[in-house]
């Protein structure tokens, strides 16, 4: 831009130059116009355009940088929605504050340590009325009980100090504490019924911004703010909840325009089902039938499929304390978990196979008809294909796949599927898991894997060839040394009785088919031998 302009100029100053007379001493003897000289030879023009060019350029600079980046049209994100995330986290945090000083007076009224109680009540006074400025510069905009509960927090506030200032021993008698701690408790709970009306506002802007978006940059935002508030938080999800976030969630799910954000709304769903309110609205909103469509649907992409099968996992868990039926399940149950075999078969990642995989061992504790639909489309079949396809290592993918073939073990299509898919070799493996992992849920996890292995082994272990096998695979030998030894379980009695009731099954099926088991240590033991080992160690088998 500035070369551009610098050459305009020289142009111009050419052609007025071209356009002048000069006078006669000016021209040679045959009076013709001397050449015009060339306007970069002179001093002063030439230093004055290497001057301009740097002068062009810092203006365009700053004109450059002075201006704002304009967003598309209809994709501005509303300033309320764009806060709300950081301001909820500031009043909660600010608001655990106060409770805790309000704890901490409690403690100093009732050991009647009264000259910190002054200064602390007025600490908490403060830090209140502070706050309570912050929210009101935040949200102008509230609702009229926001603001009618603010000013019973300030009179409790005053009457507060009202009675703190009291303070003093009269006629030589100690001052009275049971004003003091009525007066406190009424302002605590003034405080916590003010911050729920002002986080049950915030969350109202939120599923507004989710529900009645222009855009799809808004929805998104939106959403995304959803899931930060609701994440590890279940007051807040009972707060959403209770504002409508599940149904606008759905809304959106079912809209055929919508496929740009069903993924992250379906993952807001997963993660407001963990408080019994979430899975009670999806029933209400016929969620369930909705999940079935989207995950069916073969224009679904496996991101979204992936995010339903997260949903149906969340909803099905039998880990959660309100665990129940959901409605729309039985009806559904079959499309559902065609829908999830699928996915775990074309599965591209472990990811999508873990979350796959959980539906479908949730959905298997449901009700006996998910086992006959399972054999149906072959799930073990599928499963154990696509674990070594995928080569899986997470344990709670294992603890997942351990889980379906334990309860698919008892039908004798699933148990043939098993066997032929070299599914006793993985069950086997996963007797072999080391309980010694980094963290907590994965030690457990893998006791729950070496538990439903052993299940497994035993519903299977039905006829001579098969416990054959295992015996060839060393699973015996590995079920006794889980027996005899329990740190290789994690002191875990349930693998403990898991695994005696695998060799149990095991040297009655050998037994039966006079069938002895070899006595050397380096196989195994029978059954009886164990028992001995185990509740007598210096006992000889």
């Amino acid at each position: 831009m500035a070369a551009t302009a610098g050459s305009n100029v020289q142009q111009k100053i050419a052609e007025v130059l071209e356009g002048m007379t000069f006078p006669a001493y000016m021209n040679n003897a045959d009076n013709t116009k001397i050449s015009t000289p060339v306007l970069t030879d002179i001093d002063s023009v030439r230093q004055w355009l290497e001057d301009l060019r740097w002068m062009t350029e810092t203006e365009c600079m700053t004109v450059l940088q002075g201006k704002t980046i304009q967003p598309e049209d209809g994709e501005s994100l509303p300033s309320p929605v764009r806060n709300t995330k950081e301001h909820i986290k500031m009043v909660r945090k600010r608001a655990h504050i106060i409770t805790a000083e309000c704890a901490k007076l409690f403690h100093k009224l009732d050991k009647e340590r009264w000259k910190k109680v002054h200064s602390n009540a007025l600490r908490i006074t403060c830090t209140i009325r502070s706050l309570l400025h912050d929210i009101s510069a935040h949200s102008p905009n509230l609702d009229i009980d926001v603001f009618q509960q603010q000013q019973v927090v300030m009179e409790e506030c005053a009457q507060l100090i009202k009675h703190v200032e009291s303070i003093g021993e009269i006629n030589g008698e100690k001052p009275q504490k049971l004003p003091m701690v009525h007066s406190l408790t009424c302002l605590g709970q003034a405080f916590t019924r003010l911050i729920d009306k002002v986080l049950a506002h915030e969350v109202r802007t939120i599923v507004e911004g989710v529900a009645d978006s222009p855009s799809a940059y808004c929805i998104k935002a939106s959403i995304t703010s959803l899931v930060g508030v609701a994440q590890g938080e279940p007051q807040m999800c009972h707060l959403i909840v209770k504002e409508g976030g599940v149904r606008a969630l759905f809304t959106i799910c079912r809209q055929d325009t919508a496929n740009f954000v069903k993924s992250q709304a379906l993952r807001a769903v997963a993660t407001l089902c963990s408080v019994p309110e979430a899975i009670a609205e999806v029933e209400k909103v016929d969620g369930v039938g909705c999940l079935t469509d989207i995950l069916c649907d073969p224009l679904t992409t496996e991101a979204t499929r992936t995010e339903v099968a997260g949903v149906l996992a969340q909803i099905t868990s039998p880990m959660l304390d309100h665990y129940r039926h959901v409605s729309g399940f039985i009806e559904n149950m079959e499309d559902l978990l065609r829908g999830l075999i699928g996915l775990c078969e074309t599965a591209s990642s472990p990811e999508v196979f873990l979350l796959g995989s959980a539906a479908i061992a949730n959905i298997t504790f449901l009700d006996s008809m998910a086992s006959e639909f399972l054999a149906r489309y072959q799930v073990a079949r599928v499963l154990i294909t696509s674990s070594v396809r995928l080569k899986v290592s997470s344990i709670f993918i294992k603890d997942q796949l351990c889980t379906v073939l334990a309860n698919v073990a008892m039908l004798e299509q699933c148990r043939e599927d098993i066997i032929q898919c070299n599914g006793l070799t993985v069950l086997v493996g996963c007797l072999h898991e080391k309980p010694p992992y980094n963290k907590q849920t994965e030690r457990v996890a893998c006791e729950r894997v070496q538990q439903k292995a052993a299940i497994a082994l035993a519903r299977l272990c039905k006829d001579v060839i098969t416990a054959g096998v295992v015996k060839q695979l060393k699973g015996l030998q590995r079920l006794v040394e889980l027996c005899r030894k329990p740190k290789e379980r994690n002191y875990s009695d349930s693998v403990l009785v898991a695994c005696l009731a695998t060799l149990r099954k095991l040297a009655s099926v050998c037994c039966a088919n006079m069938l002895s088991f070899s006595r050397p240590p380096s196989v195994s033991w029978p059954v009886s031998a164990v028992l001995i080992c185990y509740y007598f160690p210096g006992h000889p088998p």
